[in-house]
């Protein structure tokens, strides 16, 4: 079996060749599934799924997803030492690259607590060419079903019998008609126009002002936060009120703490990442049982002022992504995503933004499996030095939204990171009361 990679799988793959870019997603589970249980269920996702079992071979400038001679998924498994062995357990992962050539392109670890809870973990780590955030969440189902039925005494068997999913093509195969041929071409030049202005403006606007630092190395650090139920449904309530999607909320809140602290609250503008999911738009729409990287880079720039209100500048972006969006600038964005990470990589002069948010929305269908009850559910991605200064990717799981936040150490120290991550905090806690 062999696939041509498209231009957003080439970006992450040639990313690969430079840092670790992977996701990392992590199951707190009570009553957790046994050894033997992990191992068989590795053997069905590889059977199931065709992207679990690939590697990645080059020929010249073309990358291929390849099956034949890729070894099984690897699980380590380790004695949990407390409650916060997953965090560095996770921050290894994220900081340990793939040998994509030899594949697989996903591994996993177990940490097994011991008590009468027997609170662990399971930690997923998938280089980004093979899964995006809608797939990811399908997988953790997928996992937890398949746990809870081998352990209620069900048989491998039937899962042997499972049809293997299909090899799909890559994003560019879907694409709707008005960005396939000439039509294709045409878009992409007005957009690469406008990503040209935008950046001539951009570099104007900045000449003189805080330019990020770009270090020779970094780990990443992680660091997980928690909104309360109260905030959250405040937050959701007010967001559909004004008809601001909590997406575009949630980014004026990092933009804004960014602003604040690395910035020094000056006028000029900011740059964010988002990320659009592409698959609703797709002909036909993909089912997120369809493992790939199905979701494009979005890149805007925002003019910050002074004190700026949440609502407001969550009202400002709203507008520019729509804008956006309507064009189609997220199936050009993937098209030119590949030559983007070159340029990125070849010169090394410049930090593609000053802060990413992904907002993956209601992360988990349920919270029992059985014996198994989830706790929390954790995902976090890969940065790197000339990537964005603070990142985050920000789910919903049992009416907390969860802020993954992961940061470099060569930016900044814990501390710094905290202060970042508390007016996050505020900023959010503040919004919600003025709705409230």
């Amino acid at each position: 079996m062999k696939r041509k990679l498209g231009k957003m799988e080439m970006a992450e793959a040639t990313t690969n060749e430079h840092f670790p870019f992977n996701a990392v997603i992590i199951l707190r589970i009570t009553n957790g599934p046994s050894e033997e249980t992990l191992k068989k269920l590795l053997e069905y996702l590889q059977h199931r799924h065709p992207l679990l079992g690939v590697h990645i071979h080059k020929e010249k400038s073309r990358y291929f997803f390849v099956s034949e001679g890729t070894p099984a998924i690897p699980l380590s498994v380790a004695a949990r030492q407390n409650s916060d062995h997953w965090q560095h357990a996770a921050e290894e992962e994220l900081n340990r690259e793939f040998d994509i050539f030899t594949g697989p392109l996903v591994r996993f670890t177990y940490l097994i607590g011991s008590g009468s809870k027997k609170e662990s973990e399971i930690i997923i780590t998938f280089q980004h060419t093979v899964m995006d955030a809608i797939s990811g969440g399908h997988l953790l189902h997928e996992i937890l079903a398949f746990c809870q039925e081998i352990e209620s005494g069900g048989s491998i068997e039937k899962f042997k019998l499972v049809e293997p999913l299909p090899l799909l093509p890559s994003v560019e195969a879907f694409f709707p008609p008005a960005f396939k041929g000439i039509r294709r071409k045409w878009h992409t030049f007005l957009f690469g126009l406008r990503q040209m202005g935008d950046e001539f403006r951009y570099r104007r606007r900045t000449r003189g002002k805080r330019k990020a630092p770009i270090h020779p190395a970094g780990k990443g650090k992680i660091l997980p936060i928690k909104l309360s139920k109260e905030t959250t449904a405040a937050l959701m309530k007010a967001s559909r009120k004004k008809k601001i999607t909590l997406n575009n909320l949630l980014t004026a809140a990092i933009l804004m703490a960014a602003h604040k602290h690395l910035y020094n609250g000056e006028t000029r503008p900011l740059r964010h990442i988002n990320t659009a999911d592409l698959r609703p738009y797709l002909n036909p729409p993909l089912d997120p049982q369809y493992f790939g990287s199905y979701f494009a880079m979005m890149l805007f720039t925002v003019g910050m002022k002074e004190n700026p209100v949440v609502w407001e500048l969550a009202r400002e972006i709203s507008d520019l992504v729509y804008s956006s969006l309507k064009r189609g600038d997220k199936f050009c964005a993937n098209l030119l995503s590949y030559r983007m990470m070159q340029t990125v990589f070849r010169f090394k002069s410049f930090r593609m933004a000053a802060a990413a948010m992904s907002y993956t929305g209601p992360i988990m269908p349920q919270k029992n499996y059985g014996k198994m009850e989830l706790q929390d559910v954790h995902a976090f991605v890969s940065n790197f030095v000339v990537g964005p200064e603070y990142t985050a990717l920000v789910n919903l799981f049992d009416d907390h939204i969860y802020w993954n936040i992961l940061y470099l150490d060569s930016d900044m120290d814990h501390k710094q990171a905290r202060v970042i991550a508390d007016e996050i905090r505020t900023i959010l806690e503040s919004a919600a009361k003025e709705e409230s």
